[in-house]
């Protein structure tokens, strides 16, 4: 035994990294049970996965909670400029994070990385919730997303070096169940709180300091001591860490989604801010692939992306997949209440309600197909055929029909159907990934590479989504209302955002004005669908690297 643990010593630091905690080096076995672990106490183990638990649901409430409250920040703060950066920041940080949550994981003790990230989220939610104007909204969104980001690595980093392949395929299905929970409860909460005189829109925010303030206690007493990176001093990890590469991967995106967000409503697309934004976004973009691919400025091991495993194909098709996923998930969440509110002239709640088809078939698709996994083994990839297949033909059907005559129970049909397909593909290549690596640096690193696909995705098809919506959408609209006396560009942005009901409430409009005027629009909503098709046809082509 002595010279097995001596040789497997041997192995890890050849490998370039130490894991260290305070009782123990973590040693992955398939006997390892949840009563018997030689490396951290039992009611240490269950306090560390209470807490994953609990910020998992946290951080699925915080993507949804705002979906359906962006009218009421409209009326607090006008600027509807700013308004589609409500859902679009906490997504687009925690994807321009991820590089960076994963070097601060090999340079810092991961019990110290959770506890400072946990506070900065809590910063960011009392930010949020206390803000004087949209542009502090979305500060307090961004930071955090910020935190949350990183608290959410430090959990798969904490199950992959804590938990056997077969326990971490159960313990990811989990984190996916509560995450899901969170993305049910946060669209209802947020519009009760917002629709109630006595809480407003703030409490969507402030309600997450009291839950991420008990994780931050639980924390603090349970999550043990754990580095995982290389044993050398500080100032040289630090200095590996590939400071220009992060800093590429932050701005990169940051500066796509400025773009295509202003491009249109606020700069005219031919105008010098425009181009200018545009000329960066793509030098900076060249400039982050060429430093990652020559390794400028670092080595092959310690670039910001983990490029290293890209040669994968048993794992690529689970990064594609999981952005296709992001896609669906993204699409449908916040573009379905939006459609409902133009078209239909539903409220915050009626609009929560009409969406629960979605979420209630994606929860339960979560949770069958977390458990179902294990038993499966390498027949994985039926899931995701399934997914696909699902989410490709149901997307076609939104994207072909969808209208202002569209019946509801097509639509609450067909969101259904997306949320089963994205059920059955929706991070559960952590799990997979973690099984087909065996390194703890690997798993990481794979885990690194799905979240940025799956944020990446988001953020981006969110984006795209978004300057649709606003250069499509108010063209079609304006051209419908033509000769309408005093309606401005800015009525009828707040219209498509789902921020005004001023079509409804105008007095000039005719009734044939009107229903012109919501079928012009309700077929710009269904032309985000195509982005949803697309990520469809895409997971099944993935699935041919297989």
């Amino acid at each position: 035994m002595e010279e097995h643990l001596e040789e497997q010593q041997r192995t890890t630091q050849s490998s370039g990294r130490l894991i260290e905690t305070k009782e123990s080096s973590p040693r992955h076995s398939e006997e390892k049970s949840d009563e018997s672990r030689p490396e951290i106490s039992p009611w240490k183990w269950r306090g560390s996965l209470l807490c994953t638990t609990l910020t998992a649901l946290i951080h699925g409430y915080d993507l949804s909670n705002v979906a359906n409250i962006q009218p009421h920040l409209y009326e607090a703060f006008g600027n509807i400029d700013l308004l589609p950066w409500i859902s679009l920041s906490y997504t687009l940080s925690g994807f321009a994070v991820l590089s960076l949550s994963r070097k601060v994981t090999y340079c810092f003790d991961l019990r110290w990385i959770y506890i400072v990230c946990l506070a900065i989220f809590l910063a960011g939610a009392a930010i949020g919730g206390s803000a004087s104007s949209m542009s502090v909204v979305v500060v307090g969104r961004i930071i955090m997303g910020f935190g949350g980001a990183i608290v959410y690595q430090t959990n798969l980093t904490f199950i992959s070096v804590y938990a056997s392949p077969a326990q971490t395929q159960r313990l990811i299905g989990a984190l996916s169940a509560a995450w899901a929970v969170g993305l049910i409860v946060g669209g209802p909460i947020g519009a009760a709180l917002a629709e109630n005189p006595h809480t407003t829109w703030r409490w969507a925010f402030y309600l997450n300091l009291p839950w991420m303030g008990l994780v931050l206690l639980i924390s603090i007493l349970c999550f043990p001591s754990t580095y995982i990176g290389p044993d050398i001093p500080l100032t040289a990890r630090l200095l590996q860490a590939d400071p220009l590469g992060i800093a590429l991967n932050m701005a990169t995106p940051a500066l796509f989604s400025v773009a295509l967000e202003f491009s249109g409503p606020v700069w005219a697309w031919d105008s010098g801010p425009a181009i200018t934004v545009w000329v960066l976004f793509a030098a900076l973009l060249v400039a982050w692939v060429v430093q990652q691919a020559l390794c400028l400025g670092t080595t092959s091991e310690q670039r910001a992306v983990p490029v290293h495993l890209l040669p994968r194909l048993d794992l690529a098709p689970l990064w594609i997949a999981s952005g296709c996923a992001g896609v669906a998930y993204a699409i449908t969440l916040y573009y379905i209440p939006l459609f409902l509110a133009f078209a239909r002239g539903l409220d915050a709640i009626q609009q929560t309600v009409h969406t629960l088809p979605f979420i209630l078939t994606f929860i339960a698709t979560v949770v069958i197909i977390g458990g179902v996994l294990p038993l499966v083994g390498r027949l994985y990839p039926l899931f995701y055929i399934f997914a696909g297949a699902a989410t490709t033909s149901a997307a076609a059907g939104l994207a072909t029909t969808l209208d202002a005559s569209t019946p509801d129970s097509h639509i609450l049909g067909l969101t259904a159907l997306i949320g089963i397909g994205l059920g059955a593909s929706f991070q559960h290549g952590v799990g997979i990934s973690n099984t087909l690596t065996k390194t703890t640096r690997d798993r990481v690193d794979s885990a690194t590479l799905l979240l940025l696909s799956q944020s990446g995705a988001i953020a981006i098809s969110l984006s795209i989504a978004g300057c649709i919506l606003q250069n499509v959408g108010e063209a079609r609209l304006a051209d419908a209302l033509r000769g309408v006396p005093g309606l401005s560009r800015d009525e009828i942005r707040q219209a498509l955002a789902g921020a005004s009901s001023v079509l409804r409430d105008e007095a000039d409009l005719s009734v044939e004005q009107l229903v012109r005027a919501v079928d012009a629009a309700a077929r710009v909503f269904a032309l985000e669908f195509w982005l949803v098709l697309a990520a469809g046809v895409v997971c099944l082509l993935s699935l041919q690297m297989v």
